[in-house]
């Protein structure tokens, strides 16, 4: 009997060791599987992050060679000494005068600003001589009923004015070589040669200003 005790308590110890050794093979292997996949995904993250890291280093490159060429553009489009609608880069104040820049940038505002155009507009029926009559159209500033839009959008505009034929004849050439865009719709003239009168119905332009967004990328 005591020889099955003995041999009884042997295989209970060896069966504990399996079981122990078995379980602590299990933790290895659940521990390696777990590992290796954690190295897989950290691996592929890292590669992500790598190639995106490249991508970003080849737009700056490409952008700062954009930039170089773009500065030589931009200098050679302001450097004439007439501009594109035929007044004197050196002369800004001028109805039509300043470099090519200027004339862009005045030709298309970047906000609406419809009390801004009416002075421009008094300002330059005034340089011209003529009795202004009446200046009007209608602010929509302060409403949803202009368009906010990314294209180009139509401020409309009327006025009166008052003088010789000749002095008329002048401001319609100035309108059109304005650097404020005026597009005239539609002008009547009333009156004898030496005291006219013009009624005019137009438009002008703006287009709101380019947003540029840098945009944050999340590595999954």
């Amino acid at each position: 009997m005591a020889t099955e005790s003995v041999k009884k308590n042997q295989i209970e110890k060896f069966t504990k060791t399996i079981v122990i050794f078995a379980s602590i093979g299990l933790f290895i292997v659940i521990f390696g599987i777990s590992s290796i996949n954690s190295l897989i995904s950290r691996y592929n993250y890292q590669q992500k992050t790598i190639n995106l890291q490249k991508q970003a280093l080849n737009n700056l490159i490409e952008d700062t060679a954009s930039v170089n060429s773009l500065t030589k553009s931009y200098q050679k489009f302001i450097s004439p000494k007439v501009n594109i609608i035929g007044g004197k880069s050196t002369q800004p104040n001028s109805h039509n005068g300043g470099n090519n820049a200027k004339i862009v940038l005045d030709a298309l505002p970047s906000s609406y600003d419809f009390t801004q155009f009416i002075t421009t507009l008094q300002n330059l029926l005034t340089s011209q001589g003529v009795l202004i009559n009446s200046i009007s159209g209608t602010d929509a500033s302060s409403s949803s009923s202009y368009n906010t839009g990314s294209g180009v959008n139509v401020i409309p505009f009327q006025f009166s004015v008052s003088a010789p034929y000749p002095i008329i004849q002048r401001l319609i050439t100035t309108l059109k070589e304005s650097t404020t865009p005026i597009d005239i719709i539609t002008a009547n003239i009333t009156g004898s040669q030496n005291d006219l009168t013009l009624n005019v119905t137009g438009q002008t332009y703006y287009q709101p200003a380019i947003q540029f967004k840098i945009n944050n990328i999340t590595v999954e």
